[in-house]
């Protein structure tokens, strides 16, 4: 199990706080008022003092609110022993509307600026412990903030969070910039604020302590009124099961420490009335405590923060404390101008990058409205309107794009209107609750609650689909009944921490948490158990898998990850600037990457261990406009004036031109030839029409937003779902491929085309213990890490797995049921993962040699040799290997023209304007040369090929791009002489059938998998009748798979005789050879591809790849986002794939890995997580992966993140969070975390900030490998 998983284990209940009840505030506040009458008899005397002047000054005031002492009166200045201004509160507050308004109701421009107000703001967290009940200290500047106590009246930080009284009411100043005015409570009868969120004010008629409690989160904070009766101070934050942090202050009010029922204990240095240090009790060494932040001030002004770097981020303010300029710890400079009223009104950095210039207009006499605008450093402007209280009304971008919003008093959002007129809106009921989503196309979400609480129990999604939840009686979500009745249970701790979750199925999931509600223990429902111990700051330090095999961790004060060893004692380090910008990394061998930088932590260069350097270029906006490569070569890319990429050169001089519409849709894209595909949109901004260049496909989607249906001219694609929308049947021009699903969504049963089935059972884990086939069963046996150690074929053949401590495969033994070895290989790997050596029984050893970049560049082996040179862009340069007569040509030197193969050996390559391959032509001595053309469509489709014998093939494609036939003309050019078509399963494929005359009949090859891994491959040849009276008659062979580490097959078995029945010889770059006395073949090569013998090509879904050169026929349709090098493979193909041609990656361990393979999302109301995740519109490919990152929701990608804290602390609107094993669907990903990509700095800035990793179209359900359901 993953230590993602852990982390995300560690917040788990604080999101399932969301959900406590709120009935049971009026007990629980009786319950802590008995709790404290001997504490407050204690006090008794000191108050009686303080209680007769509060009287008498309200019988003076005429005032008489029940048991709620005042103070002597507005603006009152007076100490408890500490300097700090009083009555700040209340001027914070004259404008409720405006300082009450929720952060994410705030709209920032600039870097960032407040658009409704001008103010400047910074929001920084200098101490985030995690758990169940999350502790932060966090801190924030707002130049229009006066009310700060201890580091400046600008500054709020999470001690100067207070309630302070006067005869008017209560303000609530909050630790996040946030003010609100209360009426004065009477006592069991909560008060609320007028404006923003809604919180009850409640306050204890004995004391005059206050309680404010938080419907949404579950959260109650309680403030102690101070003697002076004007403050009271936040000193508890707890939820409704008992865990909570105690604030601390001396007998001054001055803080002390924070201390976590979890144990947690942060400590404050306080020095002439400021903060200046943060600690951690007990986490530094030797069990000192850990110095986090340091902070110096002048003249009262914070001017400095220290953190573990040493160095600090420098402040200079003004004679009013607002911060003029900022410098960070790279010495990036920031510098702002303000008007009179505290209004930002230009900004930037010192040598005129990211420049904003602001202005700010006055109300419309006859709107009222105020017009505001931002203007960036390229001069391009976007206008604001402001209503009177400080809602954004309509926001227009430079190009004159206008999103209108509307909100209510409480600045919840009403509707929202976008560019093209496309209105979204919502309703909420009494308590503030959205109970009606009205989508653009009038279709409705519902959500009904549980009483007075804010747990959402029934949810109707468009189509009539229904969720229901049950909770207890401290609102923890305890089932979840989907639309077919499926009950998944949820069980908890005494401290209400997640213990236990039931499937459907009745299998459980145990979880042991320490007393932070941070898992200890995991184990799953066979009973394998995996264990973590945890540092002084709740981070993993070790994971001891359930086999006893521990990797340790360690990491930064900052909690980035320092160090980490694996369980065999190879290590990896990383270190970082003062920023926490990663500077190096080292790996396992020793080897050296670093990354330089530019201002504000924009990436400027990365450097490999070979030192193959990128370089990347920006404009005054900080956005990537240049990306010159190893070899000097340059990608640009250009943008219009709303921020929007469009154009973009590739290093070959190649543009493609992209045209958005007002609302940021991709309407057409044109290619370097000049092709246009247009994209037509519905009201939901799903695509409905593409025309690439005549060529027109069109989508259909049901009211619960899934796709139905599908049509172009060569394929009609019809698809049905269950209610969870887990895809049911699918079928291409009348061939059906049908699935039956277990209450998991798990695949049971699969029917092909040509009536093949499989069927498939699981054990209480999930790991598919059986595969029944037609023609044989596959049993399968797993270890406690979830390892294959055992298939059972046919119960006649045996293949045994072996791993080492690292979940790496080190043997495989294939024997019959005598005991007799067929095959048998060991692995031996490098400290850094890649494969070093095999010793295999039928072809002997085999080792490899591979550069400081980690690729291959010699094979050994004992009657022959491979070796391959690289340039630092990994172009090929050389190769040579045991070629036969149809490869020999291809031997020897390589040129290039640019970024493409001109020359491999003897052949030749052109190319036409769009980087596509036209033609290979193989020179031969005093023979005309061979020669291969080929035709592509404006989809990048390879559509027809001509051999060097003259024999011409097409190929037909569905709305998908997925391959469905090909065919073999005769000589008139359109007469089919022989097709074979193909089916699939999403991104597999699963079947196909050939018909040609030298056929007897139809012959089908039909393939099972485990993920991509190829298990069987059963062959079934259909003869037509000999006469009326008899019937056809089926042949059918069966064979198991055996593969290599990444799922390539290198034997069919035949378990019917116990031998082998065919064994690849392939070339490290796939070029595959194999015994000419084998009894079958297939045509399954590296994962995802397959071999056509008429080009000797595999096709590779997206593209098709040449295993001569290693490079691919066309360039990625993604650009640079997956790959700095679009044409080439993957980095060493013995441990990465590529399966669906557009995005290397590692390949898949097996077993569980503590590092590294695990990523997070948080799920909306809609998601089901049984039934995987889809997304928003999968089939708008034209979508590019920063534009969604930009606000492209419409869009077939699926944002995730790295870093559970963002999942659960940032994205987490209380419907739960999922982890996703990247493992199983290494095709299906592209991380965008690390390096610029086209877009803002603002948007790729967000990328890496937020680790996001992007799914592609679909997240399968069994890629899900933990759930934590929200309120």
């Amino acid at each position: 199990m993953s230590n993602q998983i852990v982390k995300a284990l560690e917040h788990s209940a604080q999101k399932l706080g969301k959900t406590l009840a709120e009935d049971a505030g009026k007990a629980l506040k009786n319950f802590y008022r008995k709790a404290g009458d001997n504490l407050k008899k204690v006090a008794h005397n000191t108050r009686e003092t303080d209680a007769k002047h509060a009287a008498d000054l309200k019988k003076m005031l005429g005032g008489d609110h029940k048991g709620v002492p005042h103070p002597r009166g507005p603006g009152g200045r007076g100490r408890p022993g500490n300097s700090h201004p009083k009555g700040r509160g209340r001027e914070q507050v004259k404008s409720p509307r405006t300082e009450g308004r929720p952060l994410d109701t705030r709209c920032g421009g600039g870097e960032p600026v407040d658009m409704a107000t001008g103010r400047m703001y910074i929001d920084q967290v200098d101490a985030q412990l995690p758990g169940s009940l999350p502790l932060l200290f966090t801190r924030s500047f707002d130049s229009g903030y006066t009310a700060g106590r201890w580091m400046g009246e600008r500054w709020v930080c999470t001690f100067d969070e207070r309630l302070e009284v006067d005869v008017e009411g209560v303000v609530h100043l909050r630790a996040d910039r946030i003010s609100q005015a209360y009426p004065h409570p009477e006592p069991g009868d909560p008060s609320f604020s007028g404006a923003g969120s809604r919180r009850e004010l409640d306050v204890d008629p004995e004391t005059g302590d206050y309680t404010l409690t938080e419907r949404s989160t579950g959260l109650i904070r309680e403030f102690t009124l101070q003697p002076d009766r004007e403050v009271a101070l936040l000193t508890r934050v707890r939820d409704r099961h008992g865990r909570h942090y105690d604030l601390a202050y001396d007998e001054h009010g001055a803080p002390l420490s924070i201390t976590h029922s979890g144990g947690y204990r942060l400590l404050v240095t306080v020095d002439a009335d400021r903060i200046t240090a943060l600690r951690l009790a007990g986490a530094g060494q030797d069990g000192h405590d850990a110095l986090l932040m340091r902070y110096g001030y002048t003249d009262g002004h914070l001017t400095s923060v220290y953190n573990s770097s040493g160095k600090p981020m420098r402040f200079t303010n003004d004679t009013t404390g607002r911060l003029t300029s900022w410098t960070d710890r790279n010495n990036s400079q920031y510098l702002y101008t303000y008007d009179a009223h505290d209004r930002v009104i230009d900004e930037g950095g010192a040598d005129g990058t990211l420049r904003f210039r602001f202005t700010y207009g006055d109300p419309d006499p006859t709107t009222g409205l105020k017009v505001h605008t931002e203007t960036n450093a390229l001069g391009h402007t976007t206008t604001y309107h402001v209503n009177e209280h400080a809602q954004i009304t309509t926001q227009t971008d430079p190009l004159g794009n206008t999103t209108h919003f509307e909100r209510d008093d409480y600045d919840r959002l009403l509707t929202q209107t976008d560019p093209l007129g496309r209105t979204t809106t919502y309703e909420y009921d009494g308590a503030g609750d959205l109970v009606t989503v009205t989508r653009p196309d009038g279709l409705q979400t519902t959500i009904g609650y549980l009483g007075e609480l804010s747990l959402p129990t029934l949810i109707t999604e468009p189509g009539g689909l229904t969720w229901q939840q049950t909770y207890n009686e401290d609102g923890l979500r305890t089932s979840i009944t989907d639309p077919t009745g499926a009950v998944t249970i949820f069980g908890y701790d005494d401290n209400g921490h997640l213990a236990a979750a039931t499937d459907p199925l009745g299998n459980t999931t145990l979880v042991r948490c320490d007393p932070a509600g941070l898992a200890l223990e995991m184990t799953d429902p066979n009973g394998a158990t995996t264990r973590y111990q945890r540092d002084a700051f709740g981070r993993c330090a070790a994971v001891t898998d359930p086999l006893g095999a521990v990797t340790g961790m360690t990491w930064t004060i900052e909690g980035r990850p320092a160090g980490r060893t694996a369980p065999d004692g190879t290590s990896e380090s990383w270190t970082y600037d003062g920023e926490g910008n990663a500077l190096t990394h080292t790996d396992q061998l020793g080897r050296v990457s670093s990354y330089e930088y530019t201002h504000f932590e924009t990436l400027a260069g990365r450097t490999g261990p070979d030192g193959a350097r990128l370089a990347f270029s920006h404009d005054a906006d900080m956005r990537l406009t240049m990306v010159t490569n190893a070899l000097g070569q340059q990608w640009t890319y250009t943008y219009d004036a709303a921020g929007r990429v469009v154009t973009e050169t590739d290093f070959h001089g190649r543009t493609l031109t992209y045209e958005l519409d007002a609302a940021g849709q991709l309407v057409s894209h044109i290619d370097p030839l000049g092709q246009r595909t247009n994209y037509r949109h519905d009201l939901m901004g799903r695509t409905v029409v593409k025309d690439a260049a005549g060529l027109v496909t069109t989508f259909a989607y049901d009211d619960a937003d899934r796709l139905v249906r599908a049509s172009n001219p060569d394929a009609d694609v019809i698809r049905t779902f269950d209610p969870l929308g887990n895809l049911l049947t699918e079928s291409v021009n009348g061939r059906t491929i049908a699935h039956s699903r277990d209450a998991l969504g798990r695949r049971t049963l699969r029917t092909t085309p040509a009536g093949h089935t499989s069927a498939r059972t699981y054990d209480a884990a999930g790991h598919p213990i059986t595969l029944a086939t037609p023609g044989g069963t596959l049993d399968f046996a797993f270890d406690a890490a979830g390892r294959e150690h055992r298939r059972t074929i046919a119960g006649r053949l045996t293949l045994n797995n072996s791993w080492d401590s690292r979940h790496q495969l080190t043997g495989q033994a294939l024997e019959t049921h005598r005991q007799e070895v067929l095959q048998r290989r060991a692995f031996a790997y490098a400290a850094d993962g890649s494969l070093t050596t095999v010793d295999d029984q039928l072809s002997g050893r085999r080792t490899f040699d591979l550069d400081s970049s980690g690729q291959v560049t010699a094979v050994h082996a004992t009657t022959w040799s491979e070796s391959y040179a690289y340039d630092l862009a990994g172009n090929i340069t050389s190769a040579d290997w045991p070629a036969t007569g149809a490869t020999k040509a291809a031997l020897g030197a390589r040129q290039y023209v640019g970024s493409q193969l001109s020359t491999a050996g003897r052949v030749r390559y052109e190319y036409d304007a769009a980087g596509r391959t036209t033609l290979r032509q193989v020179t031969r001595l005093s023979k005309k040369p061979d020669t291969w053309r080929y035709s592509w469509d404006a989809e990048d489709h390879l559509t027809e090929v001509s051999t060097p014998d003259g024999t011409r093939w097409r190929y037909r494609y569905d709305p998908f791009g997925r391959r469905i036939a090909k065919q073999r003309l005769a000589v008139d050019g359109s007469t089919v002489e022989e097709q074979t078509e193909f089916t699939w399963d999403g991104p597999a494929l699963v079947e196909q059938t050939t018909r040609a005359p030298y056929l007897p009949g139809p012959h089908t090859l039909t393939w099972d998998y485990h993920e991509l891994h190829p298990l069987t491959q059963t062959e079934t040849i259909t003869t037509a009748a000999s006469d009326s009276g008899s019937q056809e008659q089926v042949d059918r062979r069966f064979f198991a798979i055996v593969t290599d580490l990444v799922g390539t097959p290198t034997e069919l078995v035949d378990p019917a005789t116990g031998t082998i029945a065919w064994r690849s010889t392939p070339t490290l770059w796939g070029h595959t050879t194999w015994p000419s006395d084998s009894s079958t073949y297939t045509p399954l090569r590296f994962p995802g591809q397959y071999f056509d013998p008429e080009t000797r090509l595999h096709y590779n879904v997206n593209r098709y790849y040449d295993p001569e050169t290693g490079r691919y026929t066309t360039p990625d349709p993604l650009g640079l986002t997956p790959d700095p090098n679009p044409d080439t493979y993957i980095h060493n193909p013995h441990t990465w794939t590529d399966p669906l041609g557009l995005s290397p990656h590692p390949g898949r361990p097996t077993g569980p890995d503590p590092h590294g393979h695990i990523v997070y999302r948080a799920l909306s109301p809609h998601d089901n997580p049984a039934n995987g995740l889809t997304a928003r519109d999968p089939n708008n490919a034209g979508v590019r992966p920063l534009s969604h990152v930009a606000g492209k929701k419409r869009s077939p990608w699926i944002s995730m993140t790295k870093n559970p804290d963002i999942a659960f602390d940032k994205y987490d609107q209380g419907h739960g969070v999922v982890a996703i094993d990247l493992r199983r669907m290494p095709y299906r990903y592209v991380d965008i975390s690390d390096g610029p990509f086209p877009s803002s700095r603002r948007h790729s800035a967000y990328a890496r900030k937020d680790s996001e990793v992007l799914a592609w179209q679909h997240i399968p359900a069994d890629a899900i490998v933990g759930h934590w359901p929200g309120a």
